[in-house]
């Protein structure tokens, strides 16, 4: 797994010609309309985000954005779990409209269309490339929600088991794929980020039931008796002090390069890049835009922001996570999805349900 330190990002990037700018080049390399959609954003001063509870994600976007726009003062919560949506609905039934963007899992970002929180995305769309439908894999395949109008994924990336080449030959990681979950030499052995709660580890459940069926799944929670954690960090230290063998998680790339940082040695490996070994997530970067937002034009900026070449490569760098940008390099080239590969798509709308309904299950089967 090759591990990209976040010091050398900056000299990476301006080594491939995609250098970050300063703000005041990036507005005025664009056309009037956006020039003039920047100084409304600017005299509205603020932008409130939701984004999901990743540390990465947030340090980039909060010095990248101040960097461009210094004159928008940018808010950032983190949230994880279902609760976000019905405080939300309880706001504005007082009267409060508080939020302008959301940018976090497509789990809450499902459950906030279905309670009519959002405005229709393409909409926000100003700037040449965030106008690029080719770019991102065309509309019906980046937007997540059913209606595919309301939630955008900025990350194609391959979420797959994490495991110990020092333990588990990658021969036999390679033949067996998923079907090593369930191999009685792993009993005990397996680190998952608790999938009986929302976020990263429950879409590991629809992987394994979509590929292997309902018994292999419970089989492979209750018989193998996986452990819970409620962290990646935990996921990640697990794998790294031998306590586990294999690892559950999403960005195993991103939280295990902070490890390789400080010097420890471990060769962690992802089970696969093809559709029996890996899902195709959006690593809690969903992009949607709430309606009655205070900020509206700060709200678009960020919007075309976010969504251009150059500042999807660098948050792909920053994070660890490739982004859905066709035209941004991925992470690692062996790690890309295999084209024609029938991928379970864990976030999006049609397993959206499904997923709630392992969670469900999986509370009872293991209510410990």
């Amino acid at each position: 797994m090759q591990i990209i330190p976040r010091r050398r990002f900056l000299g990476q990037a301006a080594a491939t010609g995609l250098a970050l700018a300063a703000g005041p080049a990036f507005a005025q390399s664009l056309d009037a309309a956006w020039q003039k959609t920047v100084a409304a954003a600017n005299e509205e001063g603020k932008l409130v985000l939701i984004v999901a509870p990743n540390p990465l994600q947030r340090d980039f976007l909060l010095t990248q954005f101040k960097q461009d726009f210094p004159k928008i003062d940018l808010s950032i919560t983190l949230i994880s779990g279902s609760n976000f949506v019905p405080s939300v609905v309880t706001e504005r039934a007082a009267g409060k409209y508080l939020w302008d963007v959301h940018l976090t899992g497509p789990n809450t970002g499902h459950l906030a269309t279905k309670a009519g929180l959002f405005d229709p995305l393409r909409p926000e769309f100003i700037t040449p490339e965030a106008l690029d439908e080719k770019a991102f894999g065309g509309w019906d395949q980046a937007f997540y929600d059913e209606q595919r109008k309301y939630v955008l994924s900025l990350v194609n990336d391959i979420e797959t088991p994490t495991y110990n080449a020092k333990q588990i030959a990658p021969e036999r990681a390679k033949s067996e794929a998923l079907k090593l979950l369930l191999d009685p030499q792993v009993k005990g052995k397996t680190v998952w980020f608790d999938p009986r709660v929302e976020g990263p580890g429950a879409p590991f459940m629809a992987l394994i039931y979509r590929k292997l069926g309902a018994e292999a799944l419970w089989r492979m929670m209750v018989d193998q008796d996986p452990f819970f954690v409620r962290s990646q960090n935990e996921v990640a230290e697990a794998l790294v002090r031998g306590k586990a063998t294999i690892g559950l998680m999403g960005n195993a790339r991103g939280i295990l390069k902070q490890y390789s940082e400080a010097g420890m040695q471990f060769d962690m490996r992802p089970l696969g890049n093809g559709p029996d070994a890996a899902y195709i997530g959006s690593g809690g970067s969903a992009l949607a835009v709430f309606n009655r937002r205070p900020h509206p034009n700060a709200a678009r900026v960020f919007v075309n922001w976010i969504m251009s070449k150059r500042v999807s490569f660098g948050l792909s760098r920053a994070q660890g996570f490739d982004a859905r940008r066709s035209d941004v390099p991925p992470l690692d080239p062996a790690m890309v999805p295999i084209p024609g590969g029938d991928y379970v798509y864990a976030q999006r709308s049609e397993n959206n349900d499904l997923v709630r309904e392992l969670i469900a299950e999986a509370r009872k089967r293991r209510p410990q």
